[in-house]
């Protein structure tokens, strides 16, 4: 018959109690992550509660960075652009590395489409591709929350009105 000595049995309880723990903060990041890409489908102030009090969103269009006080105002002059469609597009890749005074930072890359009708003729397609990074902390209240995120993309425009076949 097999027995566990105590030495063992305790390495066994403390990897199961770390994976446990990776898998619970692998669940919180993720759980942010979609909630970052329901930019369009739910109030912005519901979406702005996955950011730090000091996060910045740097962005082609905005390269000093959007600061937390300027996200509110983002989210509703996009939510005004439609029909517009922002989603993940791929697996999510977490590294956790460093730390801030208080917490561990969680890094995530997160490919990405973005696309909108171009023009009030709604005759073209707008095309963004990309990476999302996002850094993640943990913040006073011990919730894993995005503190940075930089969008990196490539644009494409497409005609919505194809040319008859030859």
């Amino acid at each position: 018959m097999f027995r566990l000595n105590s030495s063992l049995l305790l390495i066994v309880i403390f990897v199961f109690s770390i994976a446990f723990t990776i898998g619970t903060i692998n669940e919180s990041v993720v759980d942010n992550i979609e909630h970052l890409f329901s930019l369009w489908t739910m109030p912005c102030s519901q979406w702005l509660n996955v950011f730090t009090n000091d996060a910045v969103w740097y962005h082609p269009k905005f390269p000093e960075g959007l600061q937390y006080n300027q996200l509110l105002d983002f989210c509703k002059i996009n939510q005004l652009t439609k029909p517009a469609l922002f989603r993940q597009d791929g697996q999510i890749r977490i590294a956790i590395s460093g730390h801030t005074n208080s917490s561990s930072l969680y890094h995530v890359m997160v490919p990405y489409v973005y696309g909108q009708i171009q023009n009030e003729n709604n005759s073209s397609l707008f095309i963004n591709s990309g990476f999302e990074y996002v850094q993640l902390v943990n913040d006073y209240e011990n919730r894993i929350r995005i503190n940075r995120a930089v969008e990196f993309f490539n644009r494409a425009s497409l005609p919505f009105v194809w040319p008859p076949n030859n």
